[in-house]
């Protein structure tokens, strides 16, 4: 239940006014347009079945058809919309009429009537309930004649109610005035139960509501169909006629006793009877004092030309629709998703690309030929973690080849990894002891050996290139002398002729092979896949419903 206050489409909620077979509904008002501050009756239907796949094509092509369904004795839609899971639909308000309680039939409990001063009539419905005025003759034939109308127009642009019964009946009767009655909710039935329809499925206890007031009002919608169908069929015109039928014997029940009512009663007996009237141009000629009904734009042919067959052939027509929206919005998704996978796959990958081409691979070794000597940079833009061997100058032992662990950052087009190591204190039995360095504060800079390697990156061989080292005190460089292998030495040895050290490359080849960029090839087939799903989509598209 929605609270006041809520949005639906260009309305707010005021009230809740119930929740039936096909929905919960209030009363809302319109907060914009030229029709703003007017009560509209707001039908949400139920969210089991709006969030399933395909309902909300169905949901709107059903709607833009409804509108078209106008007419005397139609009450018809104004406004419908989708807001995330919420399908709803509008009508205009019906405010009804106030009835006392002191002219409420005695036949109503008190318990009824819930100590309010008016009750409302809204619909046929409330009217059999609380309206203390018994049905005559006229008014019966007034009312009859208004529902065949509706029925006939309905009927004959191929639209069956399927859930006819007093509640969707609005009517004003005052005293022996004319009738005004109006059906509402055409369609609603239909949107309700085609998605879950599957005749190898269908229950037999007649119910999917989910609430006890959506259950009453399923078995009240029982009582107007015929017995051997039940809720979630496809219905036909012979259900609107038999619920005529079936209205009728209600209001029977309430009728002026003073009056002849037997030739309406033998009418409703053969109206819900198994050979009921063939369409409802026929059972409106048949109505007791109707004369003649072409005065009411209703032609007795016509109502006859739209055959069992044709109905027929417009349930399947209309089933096919929906399988061919069904079908259509599966092969939309998987294109759609398919196509995003792949594009997100080359995305990656192009990303990767561009990474690789200015940067070295990350978390991949980098090592020199022969030696311990190695690196590896984690990814990022300008900076990140970094690992190294331990040098063994700034060894305790003098040994060297442990894995160390610093950052880099990018300076001046080079990576500058920066390394430390903690120092052994001097065992001189003053020093402090290894537990005395644990902790916030227990250390300065002056407890640790501190060093910088400066690294070029070289694209065509793939390799890192050792610039210098420097550990603030000493700048070294890399160098040979003679036939041996190249090392660092300190950059004062370079401008000393004697020594015979001339520059030379420290090389960090990359580890291992290139690997394979499944990244390309993934992405390449979720596209392809996408591709083929757009093909079947447009040759169904083409082939349109009737392939179905």
């Amino acid at each position: 239940m929605l609270s006041s206050g809520t949005r639906i489409g260009p309305h707010r909620v005021e009230s809740w006014v119930g929740e039936g077979s096909t929905g919960q509904s209030y009363r809302g008002q319109r907060t914009e347009g030229d029709r703003k501050k007017e009560s509209f009756y707001l039908k949400l239907l139920p969210r089991e079945i709006s969030e399933q796949r395909g309902f909300e094509e169905l949901f709107i092509q059903e709607c833009q058809a409804l509108e078209q369904v106008d007419g005397p004795g139609i009450w018809p839609l104004q406004k419908f919309g989708v807001m995330k899971w919420k399908h709803w639909v509008a009508y205009d308000w019906y405010p009804g009429k106030a009835i006392s309680i002191m002219d409420v039939s005695n036949s109503i409990h008190a318990q009824d009537i819930e100590d309010e001063e008016f009750k409302y009539v809204h619909s046929l419905e409330d009217d059999l309930k609380y309206d203390s005025h018994a049905w005559k003759v006229d008014s019966l034939l007034n009312l009859m004649i208004t529902l065949h109308r509706a029925m006939y127009q309905a009927h004959n642009i191929g639209f069956v109610h399927g859930n006819l019964k007093p509640s969707n009946i609005l009517i004003t009767r005052a005293g022996n005035e004319k009738i005004e009655a109006w059906i509402t909710e055409f369609g609603l039935y239909r949107l309700v139960t085609m998605p879950t329809k599957n005749k190898e499925q269908e229950s037999t206890n007649d119910s999917s509501a989910t609430t006890l007031e959506a259950q009453a009002s399923q078995n009240r919608s029982a009582d107007f169909r015929p017995q051997t169908q039940v809720w979630g069929e496809v219905p036909d015109e012979s259900w609107d006629l038999h619920a005529l039928g079936r209205v009728v014997q209600e209001i029977l029940v309430k009728r002026e006793r003073k009056e002849d009512f037997t030739e309406w009663k033998a009418w409703a007996a053969q109206a819900v009877s198994e050979n009921p009237f063939q369409s409802a141009a026929h059972s409106m000629a048949a109505l007791p004092g109707v004369g003649d009904i072409s005065e009411y734009g209703v032609k007795l042919e016509d109502g006859s030309e739209i055959s069992d067959e044709e109905t027929e052939r417009i349930r399947k027509k209309r089933e096919q629709e929906w399988a061919f929206e069904e079908k259509t919005s599966n092969l939309r998704f998987r294109r759609n998703m398919t196509g995003l996978v792949g594009g997100l796959f080359l995305f990656v990958y192009l990303i990767k690309s561009i990474y690789l081409f200015f940067l070295p691979a990350p978390w991949t070794e980098y090592s020199l030929e022969g030696l311990l000597d190695s690196y590896q940079l984690a990814a990022g833009l300008w900076s990140g973690q970094s690992w190294g061997i331990l040098p063994g100058a700034y060894d305790d032992e003098g040994d060297g080849g442990q894995d160390v662990v610093g950052n880099w950052e990018t300076d001046n087009g080079l990576f500058r990894l920066d390394f430390r190591k903690f120092k052994m204190p001097e065992d001189d039995g003053e020093s402090k002891k290894l537990w005395q360095f644990i902790g916030k504060g227990a250390t300065s800079a002056d407890n640790y050996y501190v060093w910088s390697d400066y690294l070029a990156y070289d694209r065509k061989r793939d390799a890192l290139l050792l610039i210098k080292r420097t550990d603030g005190e000493t700048t070294y460089k890399p160098g040979k002398e003679l036939e041996r292998m190249p090392r660092l030495y300190p950059e004062g040895r370079f401008f000393d002729k004697s020594s015979g050290v001339k520059s030379a490359e420290l090389v960090f080849e990359r580890k291992g092979e290139r690997g394979i960029s499944w990244e390309l090839f993934i992405g390449i087939g979720f596209l392809l896949s996408s591709s083929m799903y757009l093909r079947n989509l447009n040759k169904m598209i083409l082939a349109g419903s009737d392939a179905f």
